[in-house]
């Protein structure tokens, strides 16, 4: 069977082979010869966009398509939002991201493989229904998910696999385009167990970008003026001078633009800039140290993987904040890919030598009434950092006698923080029938968690005196926005798309009852905005979004200037 892992990247997506005891990047893209000699031979940009015929483009060609049809950062989307809005229109963040997972099969059957299914990868913080859509997309894609890995737990395989390494505690600081991600594993006779991980949702590569294009914008006395397509092409220039000034010596660069001219960013500058970002990435490191009360003297290796990570200033960072050098034998940008096939070689059996175990990166729970202290607070049932698969249940009792039905909440989060964080995700909320009603301490309700490796949490109620099943069991990552009938229809959209380069069109999206101007204000808050903002300011601007998409009469005009008055700070991303 042909083991495949793929890194499904933010910025980048890789494919790579395992085969004949080790690891090969696929090449499943057709970089210049400009990307080629800055490394990126070996990736596939995770773009994807609609040139002048409207028919799809992906990877290098749409990376460097100057239109203002492109959809990039796709996987920022994941989170919650349902669509995302380019040239005006609305598409489904599934079939962009479909049609991309379909392209990258397409690639690697072009290499003369024959294969459907694999190992993906996806960041070690993501919440339960980024995993499920991302499972969604790759099946749509025409790729059947053996299973879903943490990036990081799959850089260390790579790592581990080619250094030969064993009894350690490795640290790998995953920074790549769109998100940051530290955990710590336990390498022991070719096992691979998570201890623990902690991670920054909205910080990568494409922040550091996004801090030079502000700083050019503030500079530029005719910044007002430019076009969407104007910022992408300035944004991709600034990617170019960020990769010169990360891999060479050189001091300065300049960036160019035949439309908006050249500007000079020297590399004090460009660390001054982004220190901010750099210094933040520390977060992640310290808490999943404090998690597993441990210090940086009980890491062995640490690990830095993702193109973030190979610019100077975050590796002097992290080499200061752990007190040791990162170690060195990968290739930060497709080690993620190859631990990726190596993980679908163990699981399909082609490698027998290794295993690995995965763990929860959030607890799981539901919300409790504490009648003592007269609140609610999280009551865990998965603890985080529990080994996957993980199945554990708890018993309950209502509140008063005679109910005729209970509230479960199911939570994602963090227990020590209130119920109401935004860190703490309702992931569903259901009744329970108690028939007939009788006193409270008569029943027991037992909910039972089941979360397995494809990171899907199955919930399971039942009565804890007569064991009889109280509902259905819940799959309650797959409670999406988007109904099956309409995942049936864009996958065939996409095939078509993909291998028959027939057209696409925006008009797959229901019509918003907000007048145009403001769901096009709401439309772009969603996709341009919130996936690449901090966390307090993406809180005060779904705040407004929801303000704003309940607001009629008087109150939408005064609703839609507050968001527009928020969203004015963030015209460069615009």
């Amino acid at each position: 069977m042909t083991a495949i892992g793929i890194d499904f990247g933010t910025t980048n997506s890789v494919a790579a082979l395992f085969e004949g005891g080790s690891t090969e990047v696929l090449p499943i893209g057709e970089p210049s010869a400009e990307w080629v000699a800055m490394g990126f031979d070996r990736v596939l940009p995770s773009v994807v966009a609609l040139d002048d015929e409207r028919q799809m483009v992906f990877g290098w060609q749409a990376k460097q398509l100057d239109t203002d049809m492109k959809f990039e950062a796709i996987k920022r989307l994941f989170r919650e939002e349902e669509t995302v809005t380019e040239g005006g229109e609305q598409f489904y963040v599934e079939e962009i991201a479909a049609a991309l997972f379909s392209h990258i099969k397409q690639r690697v059957l072009a290499t003369g493989l024959d294969f459907d299914s694999a190992v993906i990868t996806i960041p070690a913080n993501s919440r339960g229904l980024a995993r499920h859509r991302t499972k969604v997309c790759a099946g749509m894609g025409g790729i059947l998910p053996i299973a879903l890995i943490n990036e990081p737990t799959a850089a260390a395989m790579a790592y581990a696999r080619r250094h030969d390494i064993d009894q350690q505690k490795v640290l790998v600081f995953d920074f790549g385009g769109g998100t940051l991600d530290v955990t710590v594993l336990a390498v022991n006779d070719g096992m691979f167990f998570e201890q623990g991980s902690s991670g920054i949702a909205r910080l990568g590569g494409v922040d550091f970008d996004r801090a030079v294009l502000r700083h050019i914008a503030e500079e530029s006395p005719d910044s007002a003026g430019w076009s969407s397509a104007d910022k992408a092409r300035l944004r991709l220039e600034i990617e170019k001078a960020k990769i010169r000034l990360s891999s060479s010596e050189i001091d300065e660069t300049i960036i160019s633009d035949p439309t908006l001219g050249t500007f000079r960013l020297t590399r004090p500058r460009f660390d001054d800039l982004t220190r901010p970002l750099v210094e933040r990435s520390g977060e992640a490191v310290r808490r999943t140290l404090s998690d597993l009360r441990m210090t940086p003297d009980s890491i062995d290796q640490v690990l830095l993987v993702g193109g973030t990570s190979k610019v100077p200033a975050v590796r002097q960072f992290v080499t200061e904040l752990l007190g040791k050098a990162p170690a060195t034998g990968v290739d930060p940008m497709t080690a993620i890919g190859e631990g990726a096939a190596i993980a679908a070689a163990i699981m399909t059996g082609v490698l027998a030598d290794s295993e690995f175990f995965l763990s929860t990166e959030h607890a799981m729970g539901t919300i409790v009434a504490d009648q003592a202290a007269q609140q609610l607070h999280f009551g865990t049932v998965i603890p985080k950092n529990q080994k996957l698969p993980a199945k554990q249940t708890e018993s309950f009792t209502p509140v008063m006698d005679f109910q005729d039905s209970v509230n479960v909440t199911v939570l994602e989060g963090d227990p020590s923080l209130p119920i109401g964080h935004p860190d703490n995700l309702v992931l569903a909320s259901f009744l329970v029938p108690l028939d007939p009603p009788r006193p409270a301490n008569e029943i027991q309700i037992d909910l039972t968690y089941t979360y397995d490796v494809d990171g899907l949490l199955h919930v399971d109620v039942t009565d804890g005196l007569s064991e009889e099943p109280l509902i259905e069991r819940l799959t309650l990552s797959s409670q999406g926005a988007i109904g099956g009938r309409e995942l049936v229809e864009m996958a065939s959209r996409v095939r078509a798309s993909v291998e028959d380069g027939s057209t696409v069109s925006g008009k797959t999206v229901p019509r918003s009852s907000l007048p145009p101007k403001s769901a096009a204000l709401v439309a772009t808050a969603r996709s341009k905005v919130i996936p690449f903002v901090d966390d307090d300011d993406a809180v005060e601007i779904k705040s407004l979004v929801e303000a704003l998409d309940q607001a009629d009469g008087n109150d939408l005009e005064a609703a839609h200037d507050e968001l527009e008055k928020a969203l004015a700070q963030f015209s460069y991303l615009l």
